[in-house]
Order: structure tokens, then sequence, then C-alpha cells
């Protein structure tokens, strides 16, 4: 238990630096601030996904469900809704951040967090393919529903308060049928097991003072660490757009890859695989439920998250490859050609940076889709049949 104990300690030493430097107001270069409140936010992360997973044994299971999968989303969230309360407040470029910091986090979690623990999972098993839980048929329905309404956001120009409200039902429409499903038990691994060893009464204690302190540190640091990534990327010449789709993300969803990649190397494959699909229902729901409602309560009245050109080409390009996932998972395997394609594809837009290349890749990943779920459409009326006895059960 040594190691899991320093990796506890571990965490909590590199928030000190950014309580230190806000409690007495120490001011530093852009890139010095993202590093040391980013560090903070990294560390929070982590110690929120620990306590909640060991929060699973003490909470019923009809709320356990619900209260992980947003705890463990929580630094992610923090940072959109911040940029979605400035851009209310402020407007400019914040409305571009908030989409950005959004279809970033989406697209990082598919294009590489799917794709590399598929990858290793085929390495550790010394197979071609990866099987998932039957249960994920859930994932995949509501998986099908947001994608499909998604898509009508770019056509229209912005995030309505009504496109919030439905994706945020959705969300809860499948936190209802998962507290209806059958779940595999659960074992415990690393750090959530030696947290869960201690009796029930100081166990509970350590894990609400760690995500109340987690919860504290993001709360001091996702203004800076935010602010600090749009004057780095101004400090260097960067795209700030970019910087926010993409730096933003990984530092926040770190810990859901790591947590993954554990679960994988402790050939808990299932379950690795299962958290960063289920994440990836979360933030397609909920996540971008949550921007139009942020926005219209900085503004204090009902209104549309403005889309330009630029974030309605990013939005498409984020539901093309949402459909893609769908499709790869519809059949509860992805084989090693799969997770290749994933991946490719998302470092694809990298190479050339341009309008046309999101327009290129968004027909590529709806051309490759289709086929898929044809071939594949006896899957989804089983999902659909799975789904209905979950709603009669």
């Amino acid at each position: 238990m040594q190691r899991e104990k320093m990796m506890i300690f571990t965490a909590i030493t590199f928030t000190f630096p950014w309580i230190f430097s806000y409690i007495y107001q120490i001011h530093y270069p852009p890139h010095v601030t993202a590093l040391i409140s980013g560090s903070a936010v990294i560390s929070s992360a982590f110690l929120i996904s620990w306590s909640a997973e060991t929060a699973e044994i003490d909470i019923p299971r009809s709320l356990s469900l619900a209260v992980v999968a947003l705890l463990a989303v929580l630094p992610e969230y923090a940072v959109d809704v911040y940029f979605a309360w400035m851009a209310g407040k402020v407007g400019g470029a914040y409305t571009h951040y908030a989409t950005a910091n959004m279809t970033g986090a989406n697209r990082l979690l598919l294009g590489v967090g799917w794709s590399l623990v598929a990858l290793t999972a085929m390495m550790k098993l010394r197979k071609g393919e990866v099987e998932l839980d039957e249960g994920l048929r859930l994932e995949t329905f509501i998986l099908l529903l947001a994608t499909l309404y998604c898509f009508t956001i770019p056509l229209k120009g912005n995030i309505h308060p009504v496109d919030g409200l439905i994706l945020i039902s959705l969300f809860f429409l499948y936190i209802y049928l998962a507290t209806k499903a059958y779940r595999e038990e659960f074992e415990l691994e690393g750090v959530p097991k030696y947290l869960a060893s201690f009796p029930e009464k100081i166990r509970r204690i350590i894990i609400v003072t760690l995500l109340f302190f987690s919860a504290f540190v993001i709360f001091i640091s996702v203004e800076a660490f935010a602010e600090a990534l749009i004057g780095t990327a101004k400090s260097f010449g960067l795209d700030e757009f970019l910087m926010v789709q993409w730096v933003a993300p990984l530092a926040s969803e770190s810990p859901e890859f790591v947590v993954a990649m554990y679960l994988v190397r402790r050939m808990r494959i299932t379950a690795g695989m299962n958290a960063l699909i289920s994440s990836k229902v979360n933030q397609w729901t909920l996540l971008i439920g949550c921007l139009p409602i942020v926005y219209s309560m900085a503004l204090l009245t009902p209104s549309p998250l403005p889309l330009d050109a630029r974030q309605r080409e990013e939005i498409l390009l984020t539901a093309s490859q949402s459909l893609f996932g769908l499709a790869i998972i519809s059949n509860l395997r992805i084989n090693l050609w799969e997770a290749l394609a994933l991946l490719t594809l998302f470092l694809a837009q990298f190479v050339y940076e341009s309008i046309e290349t999101r327009y290129i890749l968004s027909i590529i990943y709806i051309a490759l889709s289709i086929p898929i779920i044809v071939k594949e459409r006896e899957n989804i009326r089983v999902a659909m049949r799975y789904i209905t006895r979950v709603i009669n059960s």
C-alpha cells in the first residue's frame, strides 16, 4: 500500500504551489501560471477520480452512477463552464473558447482515449479485437440519440437553451436507465482499493475531505488556468483557439486516460473501456447542454450561444467522429483496424489545419460510418430491444 499512499501524497502536494500563490496573490508569467494552476487541476482530477470510484461502495446503487459520473468530469466541466460564463459576461472570443474546449474534449476522448486504450488492451490480450460489455448497449443508444441531434446544431448556427435542456434530459435519461440496467460487480484497484481498506466511518471522512478539497482547488484554479492558456498562446504567437481546444481538455481529462490505462494493464479491460465510453456519453450530452444554460445565466436572459463558421465546422466534425465511434462499438467489439482508423483520422486534422480539412474529415467519418451501421443494423435492433427490456424492468 506504500505506492498508493505515495500517489495520494504526490497528488495533494502538487496542488500546494497554486494554493500558496492564490492565497498570497503571487503573479507569474502566463506560461508559469498555466503550469502551476494546471498541475493543481490535474492533481485534483486524480483525487476526484479515486474518491468517486471508492464512493461507489458507500452510495446507494440508484445514486452512485449519477454521482460518480458528475464528479469524474468536474474538472473538464469547470473549464468549459467558465468559458461559457465569460462568453455571456464579456462576449468576444470567449464564445469561441467555450465551443473549442467542448469539441476538443469530445474528440480527444474518442480519438485518443478509445483508440489507445483499445490498442493497449489488444497488446495485453494478444488478440486483434476487444470485446465490450453487453451493458454498453445503453451507451450506444444514448450516443445515437445525442449524435443525431447534435448534427442539427451546425445547421442552426447556435446552441439554444432548448438544445441544452434536450441534451441534459438525455443525460438524465441515461442515468435513469443505468440505475435499472444490470451491471457487473466491480473490484476496486490501486488507490481506491487502498481507500476502501479503511473502516467505514474513517473511509467516508477521507473521501468527503478529498472531494471537498479537490472541488476547492478546482474552484480557485480554473479561472487562472483558462486565462493563462489564452495568455500563453498570445505570448508565444500560438493559435488561442487551438490552445483552448486541446491543451485544456488534455490536462483535465488526463486522469481519466491514466485510470483507464491502469485498469487495462491490470487486465480489467472491460472496466477501462466502459469508463471512457461512459465519459463520452456524459460529455456529448451534459457538457454540451450546460453551455447555453450557463451562457443564458450570465446574460440573465434565455439566449442561444452563437456559433461562427469555424465553430459550426468543429461541431460538425465532432458529431461525425461520434457517429463513427458509435458505428464501431455497435457490435460491442473494437478491432485493430477500427482503433487505428480512430487514431489516424484524429491525428489527420493536425496535418492540414484548414476549413477544407474539417469538411473532408467529416465526410470521411460519415462515409465510413454508414456501411458499418448498415452492416450492423441487427445489433442496433438488439440494442433497441435491450433498452425496451431495461425500461420495462
